[in-house]
């Protein structure tokens, strides 16, 4: 696994890796459990154990102060940039290897589903 491999690069596991890589914006734990599909309990133990690394913050919502919102410091942004560098370096080496038929096939799929194969697998299969 791609992912995988590339979060025992750092230290992580696959769910912090996808922590770090989820935070664009500032989500709530629920908020931040929902997109990872699990509880929130997990959610505040990988929370408590990226900000021991101080990767990641709480800080109260804005407008409701009971809601922490979970933010990434200097250092986590640094982090999940060196993550992403590496997961486009693995990408590219993994494409260059496909033959050329290979990556005509690669391109006509990511055509067809509308150039984004990301959105598409958000999305349900049509029935």
């Amino acid at each position: 696994m791609l992912y995988a491999g590339i979060a025992r690069e750092f230290d992580l596991t696959s769910q912090q890796t996808q922590v770090l890589c989820a935070l664009s914006r500032r989500p709530s734990f629920g908020e931040l459990a929902a997109l990872l599909g699990c509880d929130k309990t997990n959610v505040t133990g990988m929370v408590d154990r990226l900000g021991k690394r101080g990767l990641l913050a709480r800080e109260p919502d804005e407008k409701d102060r009971r809601i922490s919102r979970i933010v990434l410091t200097a250092a986590g942004e640094e982090l999940r940039e060196r993550i992403r560098r590496r997961f486009a370096e693995l990408v590219a080496e993994r494409f260059a290897a496909l033959s050329d038929e290979e990556r005509a096939g690669y391109a006509s799929l990511v055509e067809a589903l509308g150039g984004s194969g990301a959105q598409a697998l958000d999305q349900p299969p049509a029935r």
